[in-house]
Parts: C-alpha cells; sequence; structure tokens
C-alpha cells in the first residue's frame, strides 16, 4: 500500500515537472508583455542605478582595467569618481564607455572628462563617450573635457569623425532631443610646464577639486596623473608613468591609490616567447618596460606616500589565468604592509566621509 501511496505521488511529481516545462518552453517562445516589461525595465535600472552612490562617500570604479595587449575580461584603461552629486571620469580606452554604463553610472550626467595622455588605449573611446552623453538625455552643453597641452587637437579630431553620425541623429530624432550646441566636448587644456613636480588645481566645484600633476611617461609628453579630494576623502590616479618622486609627492595622505602595473618579469617571458614570431610583440612587450611602473614600484610609491589602500589596474602584460595573479602581486606585497587589490572591470571602491573605511566589491562580476 505504501508503494503504491508513494507511486502516485512520484507520477504526480513528474505531471507537474512535465507541465512546468511546457509552460516554460511556450513563454520563453512567445513571452507575454508583462514579461518583456519587467525584464526591460530591471535591464534599464540596473544600467543607470544612480542609488549605488547614495551615501556621502567618495565612489572609484575601474570601468576599463586594460592595455593595449588584448584580454577577454578587461578594456581599455577608465576610472570613474563619484563625489557627492558629481561625476567625474578620466582617460576613454577603447570599450569602457559600454563598462561605465554597465556599472551603473549616469552617463547623461557626467561634469568631466580628464584625460592623462594621449596614447590610443587611452583615448580610443572619446568619441562615443561624447555622443553617448549627448543622446542620452537632453544635454544643454558639450561635454567638458580637461587635458593637458594637445586636448584641443584629440577632441577636434573626434567630433570630426562624429561628424556625419551627430547629422544623421540630429535628422532623425530633432533638435529639441539633440540639441546641435551641445554636441562634442568643450575643451579645458592646461600647461603644466616641463618640471616634473609641477602640479595645478584644474577643476574645484563645491567640495570637489581636482589636481592634476606631471609624471614621466617619456617619450609620450605631457603626461599626467590626477589627485581628486572630497571632504577628508582622497585618491590618487597615476596616469601612465615610471616610478617617480612627482607620484610620491603628489599621493602623499591619500586614502587610495588606483596605479597602473607592468610585471617586467611577465613582460620579459613574452618577449622571449614571441622573438620567433613574425610580429612586432616580442619587440614591443620588451620597449613597454621602460616607461611603465611595476606592481612593486607601485607598492612602494604608497608606502613612502602613507596610503593604506593600493589598487592595481592598466594590467600588463594580461594574465590569462587567476593562477597567475599571486604571481603578479608578489613582490609588490613584500614590499608592502597595506592592502593591494588587483582590480577588474566594474571594482568599486567605497570611502565613506568621516571614516576610514575602504570597502571593495565588484559591480560586473
Amino acid at each position: 500500500m505504501k508503494f503504491i501511496i508513494e507511486h502516485k505521488w512520484l507520477s504526480i511529481v513528474a505531471i507537474v515537472v512535465v507541465v512546468l516545462s511546457i509552460s516554460l518552453v511556450t513563454i520563453l517562445k512567445n513571452p507575454p508583455d508583462y514579461l518583456l516589461r519587467f525584464i526591460i525595465e530591471k535591464g534599464m535600472a540596473r544600467n543607470n542605478n544612480m542609488d549605488t552612490f547614495k551615501d556621502d562617500a567618495l565612489y572609484v570604479i575601474t570601468t576599463g582595467t586594460g592595455a593595449p595587449l588584448p584580454e577577454a575580461n578587461r578594456v581599455g584603461p577608465q576610472t570613474v569618481v563619484v563625489a557627492g552629486d558629481q561625476i567625474l571620469v578620466f582617460d576613454a580606452g577603447p570599450g569602457s564607455t559600454l563598462k561605465l554604463e554597465m556599472s551603473g553610472v549616469d552617463v547623461s550626467s557626467i561634469n568631466g572628462l580628464f584625460l592623462t595622455h594621449y596614447h590610443s588605449d587611452h583615448i580610443g573611446d572619446l568619441g562615443e563617450l561624447m555622443l553617448k552623453r549627448w543622446a542620452s538625455n537632453v544635454a544643454t552643453k558639450p561635454l567638458q573635457i580637461y587635458g593637458p597641452v594637445g586636448l584641443d587637437q584629440v577632441v577636434t579630431g573626434f567630433e570630426m569623425a562624429y561628424e556625419l553620425d551627430k547629422g544623421y541623429r540630429i535628422a532623425h530624432h530633432g533638435e529639441d532631443l539633440l540639441p546641435e550646441e551641445a554636441f562634442g566636448g568643450d575643451v579645458n587644456e592646461f600647461d603644466l610646464g616641463v618640471e616634473l613636480t609641477s602640479s595645478q588645481v584644474v577643476y574645484s566645484s563645491g567640495d570637489v577639486e581636482v589636481i592634476a600633476f606631471n609624471v614621466d611617461h617619456l617619450p609620450v609628453f605631457p603626461a599626467v596623473g590626477y589627485r581628486v579630494n572630497y571632504k577628508d576623502r582622497s585618491v590618487v590616479i597615476s596616469g601612465d608613468t615610471v616610478y617617480t618622486k612627482s607620484l610620491i609627492d603628489h599621493a602623499m595622505g591619500s586614502d587610495l591609490l588606483v596605479c597602473e602595473a607592468l610585471h617586467m618579469g611577465f613582460s620579459k617571458m613574452i618577449s622571449e616567447a614571441s622573438s620567433d614570431m613574425d610580429s612586432n610583440l616580442s619587440d614591443v612587450a620588451h620597449d613597454i618596460q621602460d616607461y611603465h611602473i611595476s606592481p612593486e614600484e607601485a607598492a612602494i610609491v604608497a608606502r613612502e606616500a602613507g596610503i593604506g589602500q593600493l589598487v592595481l589596474t592598466h594590467i600588463l602584460p594580461p594574465i590569462p589565468s587567476k593562477i597567475l595573479e599571486a604571481g603578479f602581486t608578489k613582490e609588490a606585497r613584500a614590499a608592502y604592509d597595506g592592502e593591494i587589490y588587483l582590480s577588474n572591470d566594474g571594482t568599486m571602491i567605497k570611502m565613506p566621509v568621516n571614516s576610514d573605511d575602504v570597502k571593495i566589491t565588484e559591480l560586473l562580476n
């Protein structure tokens, strides 16, 4: 009798599973409007979720952590700082605009874009970022763009490249939605001269201050890093540079250092392994070692500047396996007692005001 009852229950369960499976297949093939609407609204909310930044804190998001060598999970360099009601973007590497939007940042509300230098991997998405900001909401003026000497040439070039696109969109959507005068970027160019120790306040609004300072990325000149101060919290973004006292001096007492990192040993291995290949890879992997900072040197900068949290970005060369991450930071951890984090696209660092707390979460993983 017991067997018969259990058998009946098993039959009922089997029938329910079959019915649910058929129902699910039917819904997937012909989803009702309410389900489609729910999925779309959820996706839009996720990609424009400024509630993430509602607390009074200095937020730093690495929306691009890669470099010119291709890596599947990393796009070109970009760091976003959210301070109060202000959104500041640093660099615009290829693919970074997409990661910025996926991280929940409202692209239409960006207050300023700050470029560190004019290598292609730091400016490749400039046109896309200008266009997305213009087309995402009714903009009243162009994106404010800040950078060292040469900025006008770069911005003008991207505006020219997008001129046809601009015309198509205005013709389709109209001037009320996409005002022509709000397209592109307003150039805010600064000149720090040739002294490596030079710095200048290039942006100040409310409680937010941005200081640009020279770094050493020769033969690329000018090249700068940035320090962002918000109330009692601060972050330093290195840009591309070798180990230099200028970086230490301008990072002094900051809460966080977001620093590029090239592992010299890994790069040397790639150079040697590709020496017989019919490409430029071997020479490039060799040459790039002389104008980037290593993870160990980045750690020394953080140590000498009295910074408790180091975040490594602009990862070179690509790390093809998680197994190699410990090797990438091994020398850095030996040189520095503070916290080291190897960032990903979508890593967010939250630093509440009136606090020493530093909280790291992943927005995209």
